[in-house]
Formats: structure tokens, C-alpha cells, sequence
């Protein structure tokens, strides 16, 4: 079982971490006796974004150009 931090935004459930789910994946949502800030929010973005800023340099150029050049936008594959 895995527990991540989110909030309810007033008309959806909005997790902060969704790097652990998979497509049709059941969840147990709970909701919590508090409220948490803006701010609060702000900062896990923050966290998640460095963390991401963190892969960056883990690839080769040459693996990051082969990226580049083969991606499709969405737009172009219908």
C-alpha cells in the first residue's frame, strides 16, 4: 500500500506524487480533518520540480539529442 499527499481542489482530488500509479489502478482516497496552505502546496511542487531538474545531466548528449529528434507532438500523430 502507498500513501502520497494531495488535496481536494474544490471538484477533483489532485495527488502531488503520481509517479507510483498506473493506468486503472484502484485508490483508497481519505480525506484528512485539516486543511493545508497554498504554500504548502507550493513547496511539494517546488520539491517534486528540483527533483526532476536532478535527472537532467543524467543522460549523454547523444541520448538526449536522440530524444529530441524522435519526439512526436501529439498534435502531429492524429
Amino acid at each position: 500500500m502507498l500513501a502520497v499527499n494531495g488535496y481536494f481542489d474544490g471538484n477533483t482530488c489532485i495527488a502531488l506524487d503520481t509517479s507510483h500509479f498506473h493506468p486503472n489502478q484502484r485508490l483508497v482516497i481519505t480525506a484528512l480533518d485539516e486543511d493545508i496552505d497554498a504554500s504548502d502546496i507550493q513547496k511539494q511542487k517546488e520539491k517534486a520540480l528540483a527533483e526532476l531538474h536532478g535527472v537532467f545531466g543524467m543522460l549523454t548528449h547523444e541520448e538526449a539529442e536522440d530524444i529530441r529528434n524522435n519526439r512526436v507532438n501529439f498534435k502531429e500523430r492524429y
